[in-house]
């Protein structure tokens, strides 16, 4: 029998101990998300928080000190500017433990979500800078640097330590145009340590890829094409826990689209030896949008591309919320929960059963329910705006 080679660098799964847990702020309201995180994060883990300016992070101390997170929690990281992506996980810095039981940074490609030919209108300057963003940081902390011009978006993986990757379809393959499978498989191996990558088709209808955001009809959402921490993600190295809209939910055109997508990822986990449990979806809230040429995003895609559109229309946006876009720390599990006094009891029960079939999996962690709808409208959560820093 022929021996595995060990991997020069792998990605270890989420659950794993931390040193560190990162977030980036950027002064928006879904701060204050990242803050409840901040609070009851455990003890000893370090939070890191980066941010644009010495202004910002003056401010965010002030404002834990008033919180009463003392300031041997955390470290600031000032980028001297703008990051614009509040979801660090996804540009980077993505730790990799290596061979030799170290740490290093993987700079992998960065297209800003596939958007190859500028389209969405985002300056050239603040592309590079955060293709440039995990090198800066290794070279802050002294760590190794792993280069790959493969655009690797931290949510597009979702690993389960013995080198077992999941990647969809609908990422990975349009954001590296001219890379075939194979060569994508070689250079995940090579970077990430995966010995097999299974290859899930489409993410939920609620993270539509955001520079084609139309779901149906007037419905819309601004994601990332179908992150695969949005809707699959291990709790062990054997089993998954898959978004999963319930029979009576169908009747809603985008529930509808997601069951059927889901139901094609079914059947690729399921062939690949994988235990599968379904969960539930939340219920779909919906926010009115008033389209506006002078707006960059409203003119550069909606209004571009969408003819039937006018200036003045008002759409349905659809957050990307999602019960599986938790964060995993030491010993806590910071667990979406959207139900709030007047709200349907359908609601409240779907965060109890969340609750407890993620208590379940991580016995030894508390479960701290955490409301994300001010991220959700960002087209992430939690889990996006945030990455862990093994130990």
């Amino acid at each position: 029998m022929q021996e595995q080679r060990v991997p020069e660098h792998i990605l270890p799964p989420e659950w794993e101990p931390h040193q560190a847990v990162w977030f980036t702020y950027s002064g928006a309201a879904s701060d204050t998300v990242l803050d409840k995180v901040v609070l009851a994060m455990d003890p000893g883990t370090l939070t890191v928080c980066a941010t644009d300016n010495d202004s910002l992070a003056a401010t965010i101390m002030a404002r834990w000190d008033s919180m009463g997170i003392g300031r041997e929690r955390y470290r600031m990281e000032v980028m001297g500017d703008s990051l614009f992506v509040p979801a660090v996980r996804d540009p980077g810095p993505i730790f990799l433990r290596t061979g030799k039981g170290g740490l290093a940074v993987l700079d992998a490609g960065w297209n800003y979500y596939g958007d190859l030919d500028s389209t969405s209108g985002m300056p050239t300057y603040l592309r590079a800078f955060q293709d440039s963003f995990p090198t800066m940081m290794a070279r802050r902390m002294g760590l190794p640097v792993v280069n790959s011009t493969l655009v690797i978006e931290g949510g597009s993986c979702e690993i389960n330590g013995r080198g077992d990757l999941l990647q969809v379809e609908a990422v990975t393959l349009q954001r590296n145009p001219g890379w075939s499978k194979d060569s994508m498989e070689r250079e995940l191996e090579r970077v990430l340590g995966a010995r097999r990558v299974i290859w899930l088709k489409q993410g939920p209808a609620d993270d539509m890829w955001y520079l084609e955001p139309r779901i149906a009809g007037n419905l819309f959402n601004q994601g990332t094409g179908g992150h695969v921490d949005e809707f699959c993600r291990f709790v062990n190295d054997s089993t998954v826990l898959l978004a999963w809209p319930g029979d009576e939910e169908l009747a809603d055109s985008a529930m509808a689209v997601t069951r059927r997508r889901m139901a094609v990822n079914l059947r690729i986990l399921h062939a690949a030896g994988l235990h599968v449990r379904k969960v539930p979806v939340p219920v779909t809230e919906f926010h009115a949008h008033v389209l506006d040429s002078t707006r960059r995003y409203d003119a550069s895609v909606v209004l571009r591309q969408y003819p039937d559109l006018r200036h003045g229309d008002t759409i349905q946006y659809i957050p990307a919320a999602s019960y599986l876009n938790y964060l995993v720390t030491n010993g806590r599990v910071f667990a979406p929960a959207y139900w709030r006094v007047g709200m349907p009891g359908e609601m409240k029960e779907k965060d109890r059963e969340m609750r407890a079939l993620l208590q379940q999996y991580f016995p030894d962690r508390r479960i701290v329910p955490v409301d994300p709808r001010a991220i959700n409208r960002h087209g992430g959560g939690v889990h996006c705006w945030s990455q862990q820093q093994p130990r």
